[in-house]
C-alpha cells in the first residue's frame, strides 16, 4: 500500500515539472525593443509611450520605465509621461533580458494669448454680489494664474474666498460705477467689465 501510495506522489511531481517546464518554456523573450523616436507634449500634458518588440508574440512583462529628468518630464509604470517643465530630457523603456529603447522628449509651455470675461456691461443692486468667469485662450494655455483689480473699491470691491484670494467675485457697496479688470499673469492680457450700482 505504502509503495502505490509513493508512485502515485511521484507520478504527480512528475506532471507537476513537466507543466511548470510547458508554462515557461510559453514566455517568449524580446529580441528588440522600440519606441518612437521623439514626443512634443506641452508643460502639464501627458501621453502614453506604446513600445514595439519583437518578435511580435514576445512578452511586454517586466517592463521598466525612466525618465533622465524627472523635473523636465515624468513616466509612470504604464509608460505615461508628463510634461512637467520645459526643456528636454529622455525617457526609457527596459525589458528584464538587457534590451532597452529611448525616446526624445521635449516639454513647451504654450503662451496666454487672449482673457475674456462673461460678460462686458453689468448692473447690480447696493449689497448685490456677482462671480466673473474668466476665459483663458488658448484652452491649453500653461499659465492660466489672473488677477483681479476694481477701478473704485468704494463702489465695487473685491471678495476674497476661503482661501484668501480674489477670485472674480465682486461685491456692490455703494451707488455708482467702477471698472472690474483681470489681468493674466503671462502676457498682462486684460478684460474689463464695466459695473453699475444702483439702490
Amino acid at each position: 500500500m505504502r509503495r502505490r501510495i509513493s508512485q502515485a506522489a511521484v507520478f504527480l511531481a512528475l506532471i507537476a515539472i513537466l507543466a511548470g517546464c510547458q508554462m515557461s518554456s510559453s514566455l517568449v523573450p524580446p529580441t528588440d525593443i522600440s519606441l518612437q523616436s521623439y514626443l512634443i507634449l506641452i508643460v502639464g500634458g501627458t501621453q502614453k509611450l506604446i513600445p514595439t518588440v519583437k518578435p511580435s508574440n514576445a512578452s511586454m512583462d517586466g517592463l521598466v520605465w525612466s525618465s533622465a529628468d524627472s523635473a523636465i518630464a515624468t513616466v509612470d509604470s504604464n509608460g505615461t509621461v508628463a510634461g512637467v517643465s520645459e526643456g528636454h530630457t529622455t525617457v526609457t523603456v527596459a525589458t528584464p533580458y538587457g534590451r532597452e529603447a529611448s525616446c526624445f522628449i521635449l516639454v513647451v509651455s504654450v503662451g496666454v494669448e487672449k482673457v475674456s470675461l462673461d460678460t462686458n456691461i453689468l448692473t447690480l443692486h447696493q449689497n448685490q454680489t456677482y462671480t466673473f468667469t474668466a476665459t483663458i485662450t488658448p484652452e491649453f494655455a500653461t499659465n492660466k494664474n489672473v488677477t483681479w483689480s476694481t477701478s473704485d473699491p468704494s463702489v465695487v470691491a473685491l471678495v476674497k474666498n476661503h482661501a484668501g484670494k480674489e477670485d472674480g467675485t465682486i461685491f456692490a457697496k455703494a451707488t455708482g460705477t467702477a471698472d472690474i479688470t483681470v489681468t493674466t499673469v503671462d502676457g498682462n492680457k486684460t478684460a474689463t467689465c464695466k459695473v453699475t450700482v444702483e439702490p
